[in-house]
């Protein structure tokens, strides 16, 4: 038994200030253990709705903040219930996001504001005052907010042209070509700055490298085996943006990586070792009604579906060719020099046609002799 192992999180998690623990390829929380990634998937996995609504949010709560803390407006129930409103709605994105999902409840500070109205009026009064200790730990609380939702729509947005443009190119899925792929989106200062562009004038909205967190390593019970100990590294984030690039570079560090499916267009978390375009989720493309079928089940047939009708007529008078002669060399009817031979011509013969220097006539009556 080790004396005073600490649990995963060992100080209250808020919105503010949050501790995980990090441990080979997971993401500690608890009784939760997570692949790293997966919270970044699940961030680039919001809808273009859910990003603005989460912005109309944002910006209800800070019109509603500069309405109550005007001076020359009463403040009365009123009032106090139209912020505690908007509080709320942003309370509701924010604690649906990974890790909060996880670590908050979902109904934190969902009657805070109108409690203290109708208990300490004049202490609400103080919350409202930026120039009291009250008013300032208030305000830098509404800033966080706004904060996690700023830095979410931005990393989402950069990160996900990263992934589109770069990391589609790579020949392979490992921790090295991953490498090569954020070298080349960070050296695209072009890119980097058409995707800034259309970004607010913000600071949080910016997609910084450089992220400051507290760290430890501290020894827990091994999550795969009580009877055994571990020592993993808590960290401590103080914002939404520090996490996600944590969660997100520890993974391609250690082989993972959120991709697109090239099926239904959602991400998946692409684990070390493997290398598919498809995700395991239902395909929406089915057949018939109520078939179960994942994306992984159909999704090459579909591409190659795809394949084949945007192939020519030339092209496709080609592929009878090789089919057959793969048949025939499958079965024994062909040596493997015949085959590399006839294949050569039959693609020479193509390439003529392809040219204008074969009619489609003659094109196919040669082919027809293979």
């Amino acid at each position: 038994m080790i004396e005073g192992t600490k649990k995963t999180n060992e100080k209250v998690n808020t919105l503010s200030e949050f501790t995980l623990m990090f441990w080979q390829n997971y993401l500690l929380m608890d009784t939760t253990k997570l692949p790293l990634g997966e919270c970044v998937a699940a961030v680039l996995n919001l809808s273009g709705d859910t990003l603005l609504l989460m912005n109309d949010s944002r910006n209800a709560l800070i019109g509603a903040m500069q309405n109550i803390t005007n001076p020359r407006i009463k403040k009365d129930l009123a009032t106090v219930t139209d912020l505690q409103n908007k509080l709320n709605k942003v309370l509701d994105l924010i604690i649906s996001l990974p890790p909060f999902s996880y670590l908050i409840n979902k109904d934190f500070g969902h009657s805070m504001l109108a409690d203290i109205w109708s208990s300490q009026p004049k202490g609400f009064m103080a919350m409202m005052d930026r120039g009291t200790h009250e008013g300032e730990v208030f305000h830098h609380f509404i800033f966080k907010l706004i904060s996690i939702i700023d830095e979410t729509i931005a990393f989402k947005k950069y990160v996900s042209v990263m992934l589109d443009y770069y990391f589609e190119q790579l020949n392979k899925r490992n921790p090295e070509h991953y490498a090569v792929g954020v070298y080349s989106f960070f050296t695209d200062t072009k890119l980097i700055n058409d995707i800034r562009a259309t970004m607010p004038p913000i600071p949080s909205f910016d997609f910084a490298q450089t992220r400051h967190v507290g760290m430890e390593y501290a020894p827990m019970r091994n999550p795969n085996n009580e009877k055994e100990y571990i020592i993993a590294e808590r960290i401590e984030f103080d914002s939404m943006g520090a996490f996600l690039h944590a969660d997100f570079f520890r993974a391609l560090i250690n082989g993972h990586c959120p991709r697109k499916c090239h099926n239904c267009g959602i991400y998946f978390l692409l684990l070390s070792g493997h290398n598919t375009c498809y995700c395991s989720n239902i395909a929406p493309n089915q057949n018939k009604k109520g078939d179960t079928k994942t994306c992984r089940d159909i999704g090459a047939h579909v591409k190659e579906a795809e394949k084949k009708e945007n192939r020519t007529p030339t092209q496709q008078e080609y592929d009878k060719v090789y089919n057959r002669l793969k048949t025939r060399k499958n079965r024994g009817k062909l040596s493997i020099d015949d085959w590399n031979n006839q294949v050569a011509d039959a693609v020479s013969y193509m390439e003529q046609n392809q040219k204008g220097e074969l009619s489609d006539f003659d094109y196919r009556e040669i082919m027809k002799k293979f």
